[in-house]
């Protein structure tokens, strides 16, 4: 099982910044910026709906071991309120 790292920059117009992974075991994105992120599980987000991660370091996590019903592997879209706003992401993977 492998650790990867990445960064994403996300913008006013909806993108997906995790792509699906069926070998994901846990997800960490923490905000980098000074704006408030909204996360989506699928390939959409909307501003001001779904999962809020608040700005100057507001995290979202998600970790196989503590979810009975398994594991979201599917895409994480991100949107904000202004452009340019950063993420950092941290994927375990099974498959890695």
């Amino acid at each position: 099982m492998a650790l990867g790292r990445a960064k994403a920059t996300v913008g006013v117009a909806s993108s997906v910044i995790v792509p699906a992974n069926d070998g994901r075991t846990s997800l960490l994105i923490v905000n980098d910026s000074d704006t408030d992120i909204y996360l989506a599980e699928g390939p959409t987000a909307v501003l001001n709906e779904g999962l809020r991660i608040n700005a100057a370091g507001g995290t979202y996590g998600d970790d196989r071991t503590n979810i009975t019903s398994g594991m979201w592997t599917g895409p994480i879209a991100a949107i904000a309120a202004a452009g340019g706003k950063n993420v950092a992401i941290m994927e375990r993977d099974l498959n890695r």
